[in-house]
């Protein structure tokens, strides 16, 4: 079943994710200062917005849990998300071994796609909610230890690793635990948004524009990067 409402929202992080990474990129390439884009409202900015995929990807894990043909589209998705992040962390290291992409966002929701299977037995709500809180728990309480860097993946080093995009389970995974957890209370609503009964004018250009970034952000999050980059590669050249 397909939420419009859902491709919206996955949309407009798109968009925003989009924006971000132009400017980091313009810092990458030295146009600006990139140490301005890693911190302070830009930061906060880039970080809303990776909460924001995370808090869908829970709600829609959720959904899926419904569907038809659950096991076989999970595994479809899973395998599709590894070896994207094969493909990622390869491509970064041949290109900076020093900040290469090890546990970005996508290697963040592959995780919790696995934990979001073993969560699907789970009906009573309440529980959903009391893992969101605990997590939640964990996180706010900035626990650390010395653990050695090949685990820094679950977010309690001491030392954060040099990475151009680094999404520890801990605390990003409270964002998933939270979509899995408020998709029962919302279901209702959401279904009124379905591809059978949608409340969004179909004749309107943003909302088919947002749908179909929406359903295609995937595959749009692997692309616009390379896109960007090579730009920026030609406007060097022939400025140079």
């Amino acid at each position: 079943m397909r939420i419009y409402l859902l491709d919206i929202l996955r949309g407009l992080s798109v968009l925003a994710m989009i924006f971000y990474h132009f400017f980091w990129d313009l810092g990458y390439f030295k146009f600006i200062e990139l140490e301005m884009m890693m911190r302070g409202l830009p930061l906060l900015f880039a970080q809303s917005v990776g909460a924001s995929f995370i808090i869908i990807s829970g709600i829609s894990s959720r959904l899926l849990c419904f569907s038809d043909n659950f096991m076989a589209n999970f595994i479809k998705r899973l395998g599709k998300l590894i070896f994207i992040c094969a493909v990622i962390t390869s491509c970064t290291f041949f290109f900076d071994k020093n900040s290469y992409i090890f546990f970005g966002i996508l290697h963040l929701l592959a995780t919790c796609s696995v934990l979001g299977l073993l969560l699907s037995m789970v009906r009573n709500n309440f529980f959903l909610f009391f893992f969101f809180i605990l997590s939640l728990f964990v996180s706010l309480n900035e626990i650390t230890f010395n653990l050695p860097s090949y685990l820094s993946w679950i977010g309690f080093n001491k030392e954060v690793p040099v990475s151009n995009d680094f999404y520890p389970l801990f605390p990003w995974i409270a964002f998933y635990l939270f979509g899995l957890w408020v998709f029962q209370p919302v279901r209702s609503y959401l279904g009124k948004y379905t591809k059978k009964n949608t409340n969004l004018p179909n004749d309107n250009s943003v909302f088919t524009f947002l749908q179909f970034l929406g359903r295609n952000s995937l595959t749009v999050y692997i692309l616009h990067q390379p896109i960007f980059f090579s730009l920026f590669f030609i406007f060097i050249q022939l400025t140079s």
